[in-house]
């Protein structure tokens, strides 16, 4: 094991500067107008729905960007005095003789079930995308169930009522796919991240405990 600490800032700094590119992107997207245009063609707020979604999962993988930093540091140095970190209670329970086979299955067991809930987000803000299409596709032909004669004023209101359906549909499917794209990847990074950890102890353990 490595003496030489990893600064914690280094895994929360590539999370952070993700975050930025894709604050950039959103800031682009709303600079060229097209974030109020879908924003304001979706009229089932969907949409916002799942971007408020994005921030939630986002806030928390920030979280646990930190917390899996501050498990790396720990191991790195070998400080496991922060009682409150899962590799310091698995490396004390360690040393009260537990087996380290069961106890890195329990280590994994906890992060999978953590960035768990970041995949959840991801097929949930994919869910809102395909319910916003549903809706948009029945707000597309109820003017038409609706329409009782053809004249131009009644096409016209029915076709303004049509594209405003077809608006909700595509203005969804693309909100919850970019949301649930951004999350699986932020969430991928991190999982990453906690194998690569799990990697290193398993390695450390098969060299240092019998």
């Amino acid at each position: 094991m490595s003496t030489k600490q990893s600064f914690r800032s280094i895994g929360l700094l590539n999370s952070l500067l993700l975050l930025m590119l894709i604050i950039f992107g959103i800031w682009l997207l709303n600079d060229r107008g097209l974030l109020s245009i879908v924003m304001e063609g979706d009229k089932s707020h969907i949409s916002k729905v799942i971007g408020f979604l994005w921030i939630i999962s986002t806030s928390y993988w920030l979280f646990l960007s930190n917390e899996i930093s501050k498990e790396r540091d720990s191991f790195n140095v070998n400080s496991f005095i922060n009682s409150k970190l899962s590799i310091s209670k698995y490396f004390m329970a360690l040393e009260k003789g537990e087996e380290k086979d069961i106890l890195l299955k329990a280590f994994e067991a906890e992060y999978t079930k953590k960035l768990s809930y970041g995949w959840m987000a991801a097929d949930i803000s994919l869910k809102f995308g395909l319910l916003g299409t549903i809706i948009g596709f029945i707000l597309m032909l109820q003017p038409i169930a609706e329409l009782n004669d053809t004249s131009p004023d009644s096409l016209k209101l029915a076709l303004s009522g049509m594209s405003s359906g077809m608006a909700v549909a595509l203005y969804t499917t693309l909100t919850g796919l970019i949301g649930s794209t951004l999350t699986r990847i932020q969430f991928h990074i991190l999982s990453v991240r906690v194998s690569s950890l799990l990697n290193d102890i398993t390695f450390y353990l098969d060299k240092n405990v019998e």
